[in-house]
């Protein structure tokens, strides 16, 4: 079995907690890799010239410049990369400024994390187009709130749901699979396999291997 292509990924958010926990919920997704993070436009440039992401992911409001503006000077310098716009904003005044610029998706920040996620594979396999169809880049489509909770709802989200590598893992240890054998089968190191499992049985407040079965089981996830 071979992974698919690896998303390099720059975020930009000025708000530390957030941008935080919004990076360790992308590590855990086996095909994106996180190359660099910034705090403001001024950053955002430097950083995506210094690393040539695949997709970019964009507040909406930064320190010192807006993420519209933000994003129309990623572009002028990289035409045909994929801006992921976050907001907080309840109205639709961020979501036209978003599709006016160009950016391949606008997501409120207290969307699902999976559509998140879902939002920059969709970007990526996009690259080149002005805007991806679909809700998440309809500019009249309303707002779902503001940023209360943000953090510990991201956090929540990301500690009860198993990436596609972890689920693989998951459903090889259900077979009975031990750590050389989905080595073997997955083609990663058994080092990377140990920390998959342990990651599936902390995400699932199991104790050990057997446990974690036992409980996806229960909620239907194998």
């Amino acid at each position: 079995m071979l992974d698919r292509q690896i998303i390099r990924v720059v975020v930009v958010d000025d708000h530390r907690m957030f941008l935080d926990s919004l990076v360790r919920l992308l590590e855990d997704e086996a095909d994106i890799e996180v190359v660099a993070v910034a705090g403001s436009s001024a950053d955002a440039v430097a950083s995506v010239a210094a690393t040539g992401p695949d997709v970019v992911i964009v507040d909406y409001q930064l320190p010192d410049e807006s993420g519209a503006k933000t994003t129309t000077s990623l572009r002028a310098a990289h035409p045909h990369l994929p801006v992921v716009m976050l907001t907080g904003q309840a109205d639709t005044s961020a979501a036209r400024a978003a599709s006016e610029v160009g950016c391949a998706a606008f997501i409120t920040k207290d969307r699902a994390a999976q559509d998140l996620v879902d939002a920059i594979r969709s970007a990526y396999e996009s690259a080149g187009a002005d805007v991806v169809a679909g809700p998440l880049a309809t500019p009249g489509a309303p707002a779902l709130g503001a940023s209360a909770g943000l953090v510990a709802g991201w956090e929540g989200a990301r500690a009860t749901r198993l990436s596609r590598r972890e689920r693989e893992v998951l459903g090889l240890l259900a077979d009975g699979a031990g750590t050389d054998t989905i080595s073997e089968l997955l083609y990663i190191s058994r080092n990377t396999v140990r920390a998959h499992v342990q990651r599936v049985i902390t995400k699932l407040g199991a104790h050990s291997k057997l446990e974690a079965v036992a409980v996806a089981r229960r909620r239907g996830l194998l």
